[in-house]
């Protein structure tokens, strides 16, 4: 219940002023292009050069030890002298109009394929899962800082009435547990609010059976009216303030919670683009769909995961059987996610981001299995302020390293502040003595302009 209770700090509404309401619309650095953002993550960290970055060198060496020029690489845990190169056995595509190279575990996203914008050079210095996650989800290694969603809800505050700025939906538990995707030092009003496809949508927020509307109402009103004496009679306290909106929007989220992700209404055509037809589909293309029906109704961030409670996409033996798996999971869902978007208008101002903490090793650990790689990974987005059909950077000719544009993790979160208005040097919260940014005070960050429409 003590859960509970702090979940409800997020739950704010734009009824309390600017001045008293946290997530009341902030004004903007600059005209944003996306208004909304879905994070689709894949826990465990997919391997680029079966996704999304094609390496033919690997099929010419399988089995081989890589050449002298690659020997002396420093790699943690990859002793690359004596690594044997595990081939591919995947096939790219040239896709779209674009000619965009995808691996052949996806059948439905080539279809979208001038969508996206593909960047095959992200980097970061993290080999285990959860500081990796932390680095993916908040830009730094450490436990506890901010994630990018949170960072979004304050900066932008709240477009929806009566729903949580910040949504995460997720398939099972995560390495680095709640915290990859908390709200750190920030004020708990920006902190996620996990919504579940079954039961009850959000937990703690139904009305006991034995209390009517109207009881339930009266109690508030009592309740808010002794708030609010007590505000009046206080200089500032925007905690309570906070509070106050917080109850308010939870009492109407009653109503709108379920409602948002009642699936019964949308048609066959619509749920059948999603996967919902299907077994291996069902899950995520839940996921998805619901993501779009929450950017429909105003919700700003939503997070979704694939790959939780189990190996998900770290592949460390069968990694071909395992990408296999979880491509047939995730594609059809992704990809109708994206034409239900754009069908209904509103791929323009949603940014859309695929990744994970890190990618594979193109050499084998055992005998068909990678093991992790921070040093060069692809993602890809789309949608609000994305140049389709584009591919930037690239890793070396076996996919080890990020040696061309090579784009670090703060520069994807730069980038997605930028789209969404704000300008990531002048987002700042000032904790222990000094204003902390989601793009970290030490070292530069900048914004992937080459990616932008």
């Amino acid at each position: 219940m003590g859960i509970g209770s702090l979940a409800l700090l997020d739950l704010m509404s734009r009824e309390a002023t600017a001045a008293t309401n946290p997530l009341a619309p902030n004004p903007l650095h600059h005209a944003p292009r996306a208004r909304a953002v879905i994070s689709l993550f894949m826990h465990g960290g997919p391997s680029q050069v079966d996704t999304f970055d094609p390496k033919p060198l690997l099929a010419k060496y399988a089995g081989q030890t890589l050449p002298e020029s690659f020997s002396n690489l420093d790699l943690e845990f990859t002793k690359t002298s004596t690594a044997k190169v595990l081939a591919s056995q995947r096939t790219f595509r040239k896709c779209g109009q674009s000619g965009v190279e995808i691996s052949d575990i996806f059948e439905h996203l080539p279809k979208v394929a001038d969508e996206l914008a593909i960047v095959r050079s992200c980097y970061h210095t993290e080999f285990n899962h959860a500081p990796a996650l932390y680095m993916a989800h908040s830009g730094t290694r450490l436990m506890g800082r901010p994630s990018l969603g949170a960072w979004a809800m304050y900066g932008l505050g709240s477009d929806s009435e009566n729903l949580p700025g910040y949504v995460v939906m997720r398939d099972g538990p995560l390495k680095g547990g709640p915290m990859t995707y908390g709200n750190g030092f920030l004020p708990a009003v920006y902190s996620a609010t996990e919504l579940r496809s079954s039961g009850a949508p959000i937990l703690y927020l139904d009305r006991p059976d034995a209390m009517s509307g109207d009881d339930q109402r009266r109690i508030l009103d009592f309740s808010q009216r002794i708030n609010r004496q007590y505000l009046a009679a206080q200089n500032d306290d925007s905690n309570l303030a906070a509070r106050i909106a917080a109850y308010e929007l939870a009492y109407r989220m009653q109503t709108a919670a379920p409602e948002a992700v009642d699936l019964r209404k949308e048609p066959d055509s619509v749920k059948s683009l999603y996967g919902l037809d299907n077994d291996i589909t069902r899950p995520f293309g839940t996921q998805c769909l619901n993501a779009r029906r929450l950017v429909e109704r105003g919700v700003r961030f939503i997070q979704l995961y694939h790959g939780g409670g189990g190996d998900g996409w770290d592949t460390h033996g069968g990694n071909d059987a395992k990408h296999l798996r979880n491509g047939r999971q995730i594609d059809k869902p992704i990809a109708g996610l994206i034409m239900d978007l754009k069908a209904r208008g509103l791929l323009d101002s949603t940014l859309i981001l695929w990744g994970g903490e890190f990618g594979r090793t193109p050499t084998s650990e055992g005998s068909d299995g990678r093991d992790h790689s921070p040093y060069g990974y692809s993602v890809w987005m789309a949608g609000g302020g994305i140049k389709g059909g584009t591919v930037y950077g690239a890793t070396d000719d076996f996919g080890f390293k990020a040696v061309e544009s090579p784009v670090q993790v703060r520069d994807l979160h730069a980038t997605i502040l930028h789209l969404l208005g704000l300008q990531h040097d002048k987002l700042s919260y000032y904790f222990q003595g000094i204003q902390q940014r989601l793009t970290q005070i030490d070292g530069e960050s900048r914004v992937i302009r080459e990616i932008l429409a």
